[in-house]
C-alpha cells in the first residue's frame, strides 16, 4: 500500500513539474546549427558573392550540404501543447539588452516576420532559420531611396507640416510625446522621418543590403511557453517587426530578461556563431564603364578641395628612390622660382578610370598608383578604392602595402595615406541616430561662423590618416600649462616618424557629457592616454596623433585597424593581426559614435600642408613625382 502511495506521489510530482515546467530546470537540449559539426563555436565567413546586389545571408546556399542555406536547430520539448520561437542576436556589437538603445542591436528570428510562436507538435522539435539583412522587415529599408542628403531636410519639414494639418494625427503625436517624455517638436520630427521613409517605399521590395548582418558573434535563444505564457507575450515580441503602443520596436532579449514568468522558459544556447567578411579582389573591380556587378571594390575618386591653392615648384623628381630629393634642394627651391614660374593649381584625380587602380592578374591585390608627371602634364594625382558592401560596426582590418613616405633625409613625398570609413548613403534609411541636444549635428558642409544644427543627418566618417607632421599641436593650444608649452615643440624635419592620425567626425554633437573644444585627453584601458584635438567648439571632428616609424612602410605589408563599437572606437597598427598596437582611442563620453552603415576606403592623396599644422614640409616645395608611386591593397577583413 505504501509503495502504491509513493508511486502515486512521484507520478503526481512529474505531472506537476510538467505542468509548471517553465520555472523548473528542465533541460531542453537546445542545440543550434546541428548541420555545422560540433564544438562550442561555429566559425563561418560570410559568402559575399552576391552581397552587393542581394545583401548577405548566413549561411548561403553554397555553405550548407543540404543546399537550403539554413541553420538547423533541435530541442526536446518537455510536453506537447506548448509553443516556441527561436531568436538570434549579434553579441559582439550591441548595447546591453535592457538599455534604451538595445533596439538598435542586430537581432532577428524567422525570416517571415508574420510568423510568431509555432506549436510544439513532436517531442523532438526540428526547425531551421538563417540570418538575413533587415530582419525586422522595416519599411525604411525598402525600395530605391531617391533622396540624397541635400533633399532630406526639405522632405522632413514638409511631412511635419502635413502632421500639423491633420488634427487626429497631431493629437496622436502629442500623446506619444507625453508617453516618451520628450517634446512635441521632437516627436513630430521622429514621426515625420518614419512616415516619409515608409510612404516612399511601401510598394517596393525589401532591400536587405541596407541593413546587412553585422560581423562577430551571434547567440541563439529558444523561448518555450504554454497558453498562459503566450498570452503574456505582447505582439511586438512575438512579431519583432511590430511596434509597441508608443510606436517603438522592442528588443526581445531585453524583454524576456525583464519579464520572468513561470509560464515562459527561456534557453540561451552556449553554442555561438562567429562570422566575418573577407573582402578581396578576386571578383574584380568596378570603375568607369567597366562593370563587374559582384566586385567588392570600386575605384574611389577623392573630392578635390580648393580650400587652398598649390604654389608648386615646376620640378619633377622623386622624393624616395635612387636619386632622392635632398634637403639642400628643398631649401634652394624656396627662392629659386618667381611667381610666374610656380604652378598655381590643385591636386587632381584620374580622368581615365582604370589607369591608376588595377587588379593583379591573380586577383590577390589591388594596385594604387599615383602616376608620374611629365613636362607637359604636371599633376599631383590622388588615387584610391572603396568597398561596395556596407556594414554597421566591426573590427575593420586592412592588409596594405603603402609606399615609403620619407627618404633618408626625412623629406615627405607629399602624400597622405588613409584607411577610413565613410557613410554608405545619404538617404533616409541611413541617417545617424536622432540627436536633439543643443539642436543636434552641424552638417559637414556648413563651415559658417554661425552654423545651423539639425537633429538628423547621414554623414559619418572614421579615419586613419598617415602624414608627415609634428606629434604636437600648435603651441597656442597649450597656453594654459607652462609645462606643456615647454614640451610641445619639436623640429619634426629631424626625425623619421610620421603621424598616425585617428579621427571621428561627430558633427560637433554636444550630447557626449565630456564634449569640449581644444585639447583634451582620453584614457584607454586605464593605462594609456591619448591627447585629442577639436580645433574649436563648432569643429566637426576629434583627432589624435601618434608617431609611427617610416620604416614600417618597408615591410611587404602592414595591418591597419579600426575597431568601431557602439560606444567606442579603437585604432591599431601592427605587422600581423596578433601583434597590433593601440594607436588611438575615442569613446562616447567625448564624441558621438556613429551608428549608421559605412563603407571602407583606402587612399593615397595629396593633401595641403595647412591641414596638418604646425607645418613640417611645404606641399608646394615637394616636386612632382618622376616615377609612379605604387601602393597595394591585399584584403580588408571585417570581424
Amino acid at each position: 500500500m505504501k509503495k502504491r502511495i509513493l508511486l502515486f506521489l512521484v507520478l503526481a510530482l512529474i505531472v506537476v513539474a510538467a505542468a509548471f515546467f517553465i520555472h523548473q530546470s528542465v533541460n531542453c537540449h537546445f542545440r543550434p546549427m546541428t548541420n555545422f559539426g560540433v564544438g562550442r563555436t561555429v566559425s563561418l565567413d560570410m559568402d559575399l558573392e552576391n552581397a552587393v546586389t542581394d545583401g548577405i545571408c548566413i549561411p548561403s546556399l553554397q555553405q550548407t550540404e543540404e543546399g537550403d542555406g539554413l541553420f538547423h536547430f533541435r530541442f526536446i520539448a518537455p510536453k506537447k501543447g506548448l509553443y516556441y520561437k527561436i531568436y538570434y542576436q549579434n553579441e559582439s556589437y550591441k548595447f546591453p539588452d535592457t538599455s534604451a538603445l538595445s533596439v538598435e542591436n542586430f537581432y532577428g528570428s524567422w525570416e517571415d516576420v508574420t510568423i510568431g510562436f509555432k506549436p510544439v507538435e513532436h517531442w523532438v522539435v526540428r526547425d531551421a532559420l538563417r540570418i538575413v539583412g533587415n530582419p525586422r522587415d522595416e519599411r525604411i529599408y525598402y525600395g530605391s531611396d531617391v533622396f540624397d542628403e541635400w533633399g532630406v531636410k526639405t522632405r522632413i519639414e514638409a511631412k511635419v507640416q502635413d502632421i500639423r494639418k491633420d488634427p487626429q494625427w497631431y493629437d496622436a503625436v502629442v500623446q506619444k510625446a507625453i508617453a516618451n517624455h520628450i517634446s512635441v517638436e521632437d516627436q513630430l520630427f521622429i514621426d515625420a522621418v518614419w512616415s516619409a521613409g515608409h510612404n516612399l517605399n511601401k510598394e517596393a521590395a525589401n532591400q536587405r543590403w541596407k541593413r546587412n548582418p553585422r560581423a562577430g558573434k551571434y547567440s541563439f535563444m529558444l523561448v518555450l511557453c504554454d497558453d498562459e505564457g503566450l498570452a503574456e507575450i505582447p505582439d511586438y515580441i512575438q512579431y519583432i517587426g511590430q511596434s509597441d503602443e508608443h510606436g517603438h520596436l522592442v528588443n526581445p532579449f531585453g524583454w524576456f530578461e525583464t519579464h520572468p514568468s513561470k509560464h515562459i522558459k527561456v534557453v540561451k544556447s552556449g553554442r555561438m556563431l562567429k562570422t566575418r567578411a573577407v573582402l578581396d579582389a578576386r571578383q574584380g573591380l568596378n570603375y568607369g564603364d567597366v562593370q563587374a556587378p559582384n566586385a567588392l571594390y570600386e575605384q574611389f575618386f577623392s573630392h578635390v578641395s580648393q580650400q587652398y591653392t598649390l604654389r608648386n615648384i615646376p620640378v619633377i623628381k622623386d622624393v624616395v628612390g635612387e636619386d632622392p630629393y635632398t634637403r639642400a634642394e628643398y631649401e634652394s627651391n624656396k627662392t629659386r622660382f618667381d611667381s610666374t614660374q610656380l604652378q598655381m593649381n590643385y591636386p587632381v584625380v584620374s580622368d581615365k578610370p582604370g589607369t591608376t587602380v588595377k587588379v593583379a592578374p591573380d586577383g590577390k591585390s589591388i594596385t594604387l598608383i599615383n602616376p608620374a608627371s611629365t613636362e607637359s602634364n604636371l599633376r599631383k594625382e590622388s588615387t584610391g578604392v572603396r568597398t561596395r558592401v556596407g556594414f554597421t560596426y566591426g573590427k575593420y582590418r586592412g592588409k596594405i602595402k603603402f609606399p615609403e613616405m620619407l627618404n633618408d633625409e626625412n623629406i615627405w613625398n607629399g602624400l597622405t595615406y588613409a584607411f577610413w570609413l565613410i557613410y554608405a548613403d545619404g538617404g533616409l534609411w541611413n541617417q545617424r541616430r536622432p540627436n536633439f541636444v543643443d539642436g543636434g549635428y552641424i552638417p559637414k558642409w556648413d563651415d559658417s561662423e554661425h552654423p545651423q544644427r539639425t537633429p538628423y543627418h547621414p554623414y559619418s566618417e572614421i579615419d586613419i590618416e598617415i602624414v608627415k607632421a609634428s606629434q604636437y599641436w600648435p603651441w597656442e593650444y597649450y597656453r594654459w600649462s607652462r609645462s606643456d608649452r615647454e614640451n610641445c615643440e619639436e623640429d619634426a624635419t629631424q626625425n623619421n616618424d610620421v603621424m598616425f592620425c585617428c579621427t571621428n567626425w561627430d558633427l560637433a554633437s554636444t550630447a557626449p557629457p565630456k564634449f569640449k573644444g581644444g585639447l583634451d585627453t582620453i584614457t584607454y584601458d586605464k593605462t594609456h592616454s591619448y591627447p585629442v584635438m577639436r580645433w574649436y567648439p563648432h569643429y566637426k571632428a576629434l583627432t589624435s596623433r601618434t608617431p609611427m616609424a617610416n620604416a614600417d612602410f618597408k615591410a611587404d605589408w602592414y595591418y591597419y585597424e579600426i575597431e568601431w563599437r557602439p560606444t567606442e572606437i579603437i585604432w591599431r597598427l601592427g605587422p600581423d593581426p596578433n601583434h597590433m598596437e593601440v594607436m588611438g582611442y575615442i569613446d562616447d563620453q567625448h564624441s558621438s559614435i556613429p551608428n549608421n552603415q559605412m563603407k571602407c576606403i583606402v587612399t593615397q592623396e595629396y593633401h595641403y600642408s595647412e591641414w596638418w599644422p604646425p607645418i613640417v614640409w611645404e606641399q608646394g616645395l615637394i616636386p612632382y613625382n618622376k616615377t609612379d608611386i605604387e601602393g597595394r591593397v591585399y584584403e580588408i577583413v571585417i570581424e
